[in-house]
């Protein structure tokens, strides 16, 4: 039962071992931190989603009334947009119908208004 009341040595080679361990630890941890302060990875901005809040009462048909009117609104945004695209020149006209095709095929949550 030598376990129990461990020799000066061992329990020094024991001590040693253990301390060696948590700084190695330590420095390990410590090197990741300061790998990732040395890249300076940009971190990406936050995405701000803006939600609508209706009360408990609203109808169906309000709700519709309001997609109708949103549908419109983003129609005639598309409409001045494509009447602005034609009175550019030549040049910068093809940039922006590339530009503006991209837009319609987004998804609507990926639209930037």
């Amino acid at each position: 039962m030598s376990f129990l009341k461990p020799s000066v040595a061992e329990t020094r080679r024991t001590r040693l071992i253990v301390g060696a361990l948590s700084v190695l630890a330590t420095l390990i941890i410590a090197a990741g931190f300061y790998s990732q302060a040395i890249t300076k990875v940009p971190k990406p901005p936050p995405r701000i989603i803006y939600v609508d809040s209706w009360g408990g009462d609203r109808s169906r048909d309000d709700a519709l009334a309001a997609r109708a009117t949103e549908a419109a609104a983003l129609a005639a945004r598309l409409a001045a947009a494509k009447a602005y695209i034609a009175s550019l020149p030549p040049e910068k006209r093809k940039l922006a119908q590339a530009e503006y095709d991209r837009y319609v095929a987004a998804k609507p949550r990926e639209r930037v208004n």
